[in-house]
């Protein structure tokens, strides 16, 4: 797996204070950019955020993972290599952890891998379309893909996907994105957490051992910007 931020806004935080400024005819000076932020993050007025917006290229996901990202349908855009124009001979693919710590399943499954290249190989051979022959590709096959997602469905995707009871690769996969935007704007960053860090509760039965430690990083956030 590899993720890259590809684009990003210019200056994020201003732009989310202006739009609020803007709402009660404020001017620029108005209060602090980062006063706006947590203001707006804890008064639940989000509609600013989608404002802002990221880019990214990831490459070298699984086909099963790729379906779930693809789920989010608001305030994100998707453009995914295509198995029906792309000649996926030889095909690179995606091995879970479980099965990577187990000697027969492993060898099981890159038996069936090994299988299922040369059948599609074969079927590209007899003149098959690609576009038909890659009925034959499972959902281990590794894809890349550009997305465009902005601030507030990034607040929503990282809480259903950063939740320890995700799915391992798109979790892997949120985590890396929310380490490039901390890279990009620390500020942005610090409200990309799994749901139970905004909701002040875990929904589970049995919470994680990470729910005392985000609700501790948000009393010390709001606790710094004197909110």
């Amino acid at each position: 797996m590899k993720v890259t931020l590809v684009s990003s806004t210019p200056n994020p935080i201003r732009l989310i204070a202006d739009a609020a400024r803007i709402t009660h005819g404020k001017s620029q000076t108005y209060q602090s950019d980062r006063y706006y932020l947590d203001l707006l993050y804890k008064i639940g007025h989000f509609s600013v955020f989608e404002h802002v917006s990221f880019t990214f290229f990831i490459e070298n996901i699984s086909r099963a993972c790729s379906h779930q990202l693809v789920r989010f349908r608001v305030g994100v855009s998707f453009t995914q290599r295509s198995q029906r124009y792309t000649n996926e001979n030889g095909f690179e693919y995606t091995i879970p952890p479980s099965i990577q710590k187990n000697e027969i399943a492993k060898q099981l499954f890159l038996q069936k891998m090994e299988d299922l290249q040369q059948s599609y190989a074969k079927m590209i051979d007899l003149g098959i379309p690609k576009e038909d022959a890659r009925f034959l590709l499972p959902n281990a096959t590794d894809t890349s893909l550009f997305m465009t997602m902005n601030y507030r469905e990034l607040i929503h995707a990282m809480e259903l996907r950063l939740c320890k009871k995700s799915q391992w690769e798109i979790r892997h996969l949120f985590w890396y994105i929310r380490g490039l935007i901390w890279q990009s704007d620390p500020d942005l960053a610090a409200f990309l957490y799994p749901k139970c860090f905004h909701e002040g509760f875990c929904r589970e039965k049995k919470p994680c051992s990470l729910l005392p430690i985000l609700l501790q990083k948000k009393k010390s956030l709001f606790t710094d910007a004197n909110l």
